[in-house]
């Protein structure tokens, strides 16, 4: 590990300094309310008590200990930058932050994502970067509008079939 990333008085150990915002200085970085609580409770979790967290006994060594300690540290710094955003929204016919967004592709496939802050964001999960260059090129748009965007396997074409404030039912 290089040493920029380590404090010199840790007694020998490695010790990783907090991450610093993504963002520029003074530049906010925004978080849905459900992206807010989420984090807030898995900081819960990393602060708990050792009797209450659910680690098994083979992952309680000092290393895990560490890494646990570092992730509270980086969830606490990120709690404080950010700012809650509502999801609702006035205009619920174009994409905001925190709408819920439905896109077809060029062959004809449904996908749809939330854009929230980068700091929830999780494509697996449907959560699109605000960041991102398909949610950047999202905002503002209403259903029947197209996109394009690049790609590193080249462009694609979306066409925004529905937007919501509201989590889909299922």
């Amino acid at each position: 590990m290089s040493k920029a990333f380590t404090k010199e008085d840790s007694g020998g150990e490695d010790v990783l300094l907090p991450p610093r915002p993504r963002s520029a200085t003074g530049e906010k970085r925004y978080i849905t309310p459900e992206g807010y609580r989420a984090l807030q409770e898995e900081l819960a979790a990393l602060t708990a008590p050792a009797s209450q967290q659910k680690d098994t006994p083979a992952l309680q060594g000092e290393a895990r200990a560490r890494e646990r300690t570092r992730r509270a540290q980086q969830l606490a710094a990120i709690l404080e930058e950010v700012k809650v955003v509502s999801s609702e929204h006035p205009d619920e016919e174009h994409v905001y932050f925190g709408a819920w967004v439905t896109l077809e592709d060029e062959e004809g496939e449904e996908t749809a994502y939330r854009i929230v802050g980068p700091d929830e964001a999780d494509v697996k999960a449907g959560r699109l970067s605000v960041e991102s260059p398909l949610a950047r090129a999202l905002l503002g748009k209403e259903p029947g509008e197209s996109v394009r965007v690049e790609r590193p396997r080249g462009a694609m074409e979306y066409t925004v079939t529905g937007v919501s404030y509201r989590p889909p039912t299922s």
